[in-house]
């Protein structure tokens, strides 16, 4: 049989054999970027967590601090010659001596003296045997303070008109000597006479006599002078309208705003609009916030301000304002209201001229509440007018005073109970 020749095959490449070193870095395969994949490895990122440096450098600046502190004790140890007792141990540490087998606190509740044979046996729990552990507490015994604590500051005096007269007075004339010291030892020019026309003769003498006319110009000139000096110290010392207006305010008001004072007025009848004017008008003037509540069932007035201004308030509201000029009509039986229709449209609510009408009550305003507030509830003060009660509690809803309008609902006026 005749042997079979392998014959290459068409599909089989025949590839040169070079004779150059194979490159390690170099990827012979389609769309390589490089060297072999067992070859190169990808590497991954690392981050730091952040603040680790900080932490570090906090921990190395620590270390610092402690070993400085250690050589100023030991040179301080040194110079007192203590070095010696201590027994330093390295650089500049401190051998401190190991804690007790037992301490003080514990030698009287341990029979044998040691931790470790302890058990609630061995423990002297029992008050009847002197254990020093019992149901009372025991509270240390107050020590006096080191040094005895200083006076308070006495509180200015608050001194009279006539008192006020009197410190200025002397303070003047204190001024007036210290002056006159000075003159006489020659630190200060001597004041020129003060000329006027009724003891020109007296001061000047011979030289009013002989000229008299030209004298008396001169001492019109010097009156006139210190007329005007006057005059101009006056006006330098005069406040502008706006300090002025700020003064009269802080004079109504008080200087005292850490504590707000608050006070509820309930009112029968608000109606009126001359009460009202009066009551928003000093409200604003006095720089009070608050709001005033007009309403069928009741009318409430709530301000909050200081106390000084509050104190102005109170006065007008329950002394000043003629609350009894308005008053309000009772209500009247359903049999009679048809009959007395047409005597309601003719006749007006106010008190006439011979008295108050029948069955009408007294108009009148009463404090039901006052006290004291943290910070404001409202801005300014305002009066609405809220025809039903759930649109009244809806407005002090937002400024958190619904307390206010139950509070004066619940209080019986004393003309009602009449």
């Amino acid at each position: 049989m005749a042997e079979k020749v392998h014959k290459p095959s068409p599909k089989e490449d025949h590839k040169p054999v070079s004779s150059e070193p194979k490159n390690p870095y170099l990827d012979s395969k389609p769309g390589g970027g490089g060297g072999s994949a067992a070859a190169r490895k990808n590497r991954q990122l690392s981050f730091v967590e952040p603040g680790t440096f900080v932490h570090q450098a906090n921990k190395m600046r620590a270390q610092a601090q402690l070993e400085k502190l250690k050589r100023e004790i030991a040179e301080t140890v040194k110079k007192t010659g203590m070095d010696a007792e201590l027994e330093l141990v390295g650089e500049g540490a401190i051998r401190v001596d190991p804690p007790p087998e037992v301490e003080w606190w514990d030698v009287p509740l341990l029979s044998t003296g040691s931790y470790a044979d302890i058990d609630t046996a061995a423990l002297k729990l029992d008050p009847d045997q002197g254990s020093i552990i019992t149901v009372y507490v025991q509270h240390p015994v107050p020590l006096p303070p080191p040094v005895e604590p200083g006076a308070p500051a006495p509180k200015p005096l608050m001194l009279t008109k006539k008192e006020q007269r009197k410190l200025r007075r002397q303070n003047r004339m204190e001024r007036q000597k210290e002056k006159q010291d000075q003159i006489r030892l020659g630190f200060l020019p001597p004041d020129p006479p003060k000329v006027r026309i009724s003891n020109m003769m007296r001061v000047l003498g011979n030289e009013a006599v002989q000229d008299p006319t030209k004298v008396e110009a001169e001492v019109r000139k010097q009156m006139e002078a210190r007329r005007q000096a006057h005059k101009q110290h006056n006006a330098a010392k005069k406040l502008s309208e706006a300090e002025r207006r700020q003064k009269k305010i802080q004079k109504l008001i008080g200087t005292d705003k850490s504590t707000i004072h608050v006070a509820v007025f309930r009112i029968n009848d608000l109606s009126s609009k001359l009460h009202r004017l009066k009551v928003e008008h000093n409200a604003t003037q006095l720089q009070l916030s608050g709001v005033g509540i007009v309403s069928a069932i009741q009318c409430v007035v709530i301000v909050e301000g200081t106390f000084k201004a509050l104190k102005f308030y109170k006065k007008l509201m329950l002394r000043r304002i003629d609350w009894s000029g308005e008053r309000v009509q009772a209500p009247q039986d359903d049999e009679n209201s048809d009959s007395d229709e047409e005597d309601k449209n003719d006749t007006p609510v106010a008190a006439t001229e011979g008295g108050a009408e029948p069955g009408a009550k007294k108009n009148e305003c009463l404090l039901i509440w006052e006290g004291e507030l943290k910070d404001r509830q409202f801005r300014r003060f305002r009066i609405h007018q809220c025809p039903t009660e759930l649109k009244a509690k809806e407005l002090l809803e937002g400024h958190n005073a619904v307390q206010y309008w139950d509070l004066s609902k619940s209080v019986v006026l004393a003309s009602q109970n009449v």
